[in-house]
């Protein structure tokens, strides 16, 4: 189009005007959003269309000198196009492969829970307010362990690679020490060491951790919002009576305040169909930008996530969140749901 648009400039203005170099504009173009080849032909072409001109305005018996000028211009400026075109790819190149090893990276840190471990369907979803990022300063995990299914929630102070870092520590320690630690107090008071250990003096980490197992819930509480249970349609939530302090603060012998605290369990007995959601602060902290006011996550819960699949209901309420926002998110927001539902005829976590 655009040396189209130099010839039809040149027709338009007679053989007095000079519009010849204006074709380099051409593969100068094509260097910022085509391949190396395609680059070269409209290099090519535009110095085909030098040539062209300079015969209809017959430059080459009045002014030979400046046509081979005007001709050599366009063919550096091609070859430089051309040039630019290989490096630009060669850096796209590499950014596609340090964005797969980020997205392999990313996916061993925070892998997608199960939809279902034992008696319970699991959905978890997560937004960064950083783009491009799989994994930040929320994480979420979900196992089946010999204590029954056990999910956790955290939300790490701060942003950036630090945050990741302490983010992955947590997983971590969680991964491996649900599946040892048969009190879910000694869980949390494990996760508490490895953050004061990994982290520094002001950093910490609020987390929620939850255990089913023959139909009982168990709650840990860190510091973190109170889960919501949605039953029969309604919601409730299971605030500790005696809230503990977030993880890295001294939940452990090893914690940073270097005492010992007294963890709360929470407990309720589970009816078939109850669903119960786990989020951070990135969905209530949400603000309406015209009057700022805050997402009202107990009116919306219950339409969201009420009725209808558990991955359903989650992406609708992720929707109403990005919908009160009205753009992207200023906080990572992350949301755990999960629902109990034995099979029929069972009352074991089996």
């Amino acid at each position: 189009m655009v040396i189209l648009a130099v010839f039809v400039l040149d027709v338009l203005t007679g053989t007095r005007a000079v519009v010849v170099t204006p074709v380099l504009i051409a593969p100068l173009l094509a260097a910022s959003l085509l391949s190396v080849r395609a680059t070269a032909t409209y290099a090519v072409l535009a110095l085909a269309g030098g040539a062209v001109l300079g015969v209809r305005g017959d430059r080459y018996d009045s002014e030979l000198g400046t046509q081979l000028v005007r001709l050599s211009t366009i063919l550096i400026g091609g070859a430089m196009a051309v040039a630019a075109a290989r490096v630009r790819l060669a850096r796209e190149h590499r950014l596609t492969r340090v964005l797969k090893i980020a997205a392999v990276a990313q996916s061993a840190i925070l892998p997608p829970v199960p939809p279902r471990l034992g008696p319970v369907n699991v959905a978890a979803s997560y937004d960064s307010a950083q783009e491009e990022a799989a994994v930040g300063g929320d994480v979420y995990a979900a196992v089946q362990s010999p204590f029954g299914v056990r999910l956790l929630l955290a939300d790490v102070r701060g942003h950036g690679l630090e945050a990741v870092h302490l983010a992955a520590t947590v997983l971590g320690a969680f991964r491996e020490r649900a599946h040892e630690r048969g009190d879910l107090r000694e869980l949390a008071r494990d996760l508490d060491r490895a953050v004061a250990r990994a982290g520094g003096e002001e950093d910490f980490v609020t987390a929620v951790l939850a255990e089913v197992h023959a139909g009982v819930l168990r709650v840990v509480n860190a510091g973190h919002l109170a889960p919501v249970l949605l039953r029969a349609g309604t919601a409730v939530g299971l605030d500790p009576r005696h809230p503990a302090l977030p993880l890295g603060l001294g939940l452990g012998s090893g914690g940073g305040s270097g005492t010992d605290l007294d963890v709360e369990q929470s407990q309720i007995h589970l009816e078939a169909g109850d669903r119960v959601l786990l989020y951070t602060d990135g969905v209530t902290e949400a603000r309406r930008p015209d009057d700022g006011e805050f997402f009202p996550l107990t009116r919306l819960v219950v339409p969201c996530l009420g009725t209808g699949a558990l991955s359903a209901g989650l992406a609708e309420l992720r929707a109403a969140v990005v919908d009160w926002v009205r753009g992207p998110a200023q906080d990572d927001v992350t949301v755990l749901a999960f629902e109990y539902a034995p099979h029929p005829g069972t009352s074991d976590d089996v």
